[in-house]
């Protein structure tokens, strides 16, 4: 039975990922940054982990996987957003190659770190040259390049681009988990769903088909130094998307635009390319997105009325 290690495990995509590795007999370990570790084999790491944290853990678990999944697109400041994002996952990198037996790393990625697409077709590729336009995008770029360093080192790093993944617990600092958010707390009477402007294209992934599609992929080989897109090839406009969850939620829903309410990204169209990943025999099925509404609406109405 191997192990893997996993940070960010109580996420959204770590919750998912966590089944996967459980799913196929693989022991799990959570590292936790938080005030107290919820398993027996969990362990409990300090506010900022250092590298040698990391291999004191790796050296008594025997790891043979780590999945970093830990990171923030919500910070106080500067100072927090890159520590989340680049100096704990450079601290994972170090600790990994610091250890008896180095662990095979798999980093995750954002679109935000592409910017602005370069190419004619608007779609974003692994190839292409990268310009972040936020904060956050430069502070995962910047985790990328630190990974795919180690990898040139001598470590076995692969970074999964995750593109927007959506489903059952999509966290309420996303757009679409908002807007669910929003529509459950509503009574039979309807009432009224505020967002911001709708007019942008997204590459909506079921989480459950990229969380397979990551555990999988240090399992892989010639997957080493690698940027992979996590995505379906395939971009959905969020008014489209509204627009089925409002028919979906089976209430007189009035829907407002609110110009002060602006998500992270202000790019009409973040859609990538899945060839390369593709070309190791895996891919993203576009997800039924009527379907996934329905299941994120159940469950959240299901919390509101145990609240």
């Amino acid at each position: 039975m191997a192990v893997a290690l996993v940070t960010g495990a109580r996420g959204f995509l770590g919750n998912y990922i966590c089944r996967e590795i459980l799913d196929r007999g693989d022991e799990l370990i959570r590292l936790s940054r938080g005030q107290r570790v919820e398993d027996e084999r969990g362990f409990l790491l300090s506010p900022k982990p250092t590298a040698a944290e990391i291999c004191r853990i790796i050296d008594e678990t025997d790891a043979a996987t780590i999945y970093h999944l830990a990171g923030t697109s919500q910070a106080s400041d500067l100072e927090a957003l890159y520590q989340a994002n680049v100096i704990f996952a450079q601290s994972v990198l170090s600790g990994c190659a610091m250890a008896k037996a180095p662990p095979k790393v798999v980093l995750i990625g954002s679109a935000a770190e592409y910017g602005k697409p370069v190419s004619s077709d608007r779609i974003s590729r692994e190839g292409d040259i990268c310009s972040p336009l936020s904060a956050y995008g430069i502070s995962k770029l910047a985790q990328t390049h630190h990974g795919l360093a180690a990898s040139e080192a001598g470590l076995h790093v692969t970074v999964a681009r995750l593109f927007n993944p959506i489903g059952i617990g999509s966290p309420a600092n996303t757009a679409l988990g908002s807007f669910v958010r929003q529509i459950a707390s509503m009574t039979d009477e309807g009432g009224i769903l505020r967002t911001g402007s709708l007019h942008s294209i997204r590459d909506f992934i079921d989480v459950q088909d990229a969380a397979r599609i990551i555990a999988q992929l240090p399992l892989l080989s010639d997957v080493r130094g690698k940027v992979y897109n996590i995505c379906t090839g395939n971009g959905s406009e969020l008014q489209d998307i509204v627009s089925h969850l409002i028919e979906v939620s089976g209430i007189p829903v009035e829907h407002q635009v609110e110009v002060s309410r602006r998500g992270t990204s202000d790019l009409d169209k973040v859609v990538g390319s899945n060839e390369r990943l593709r070309g190791l025999g895996l891919d993203i099925p576009t997800p039924d997105i009527r379907s996934l509404l329905e299941k994120m609406l159940s469950y959240e109405r299901a919390i509101v009325r145990k609240s």
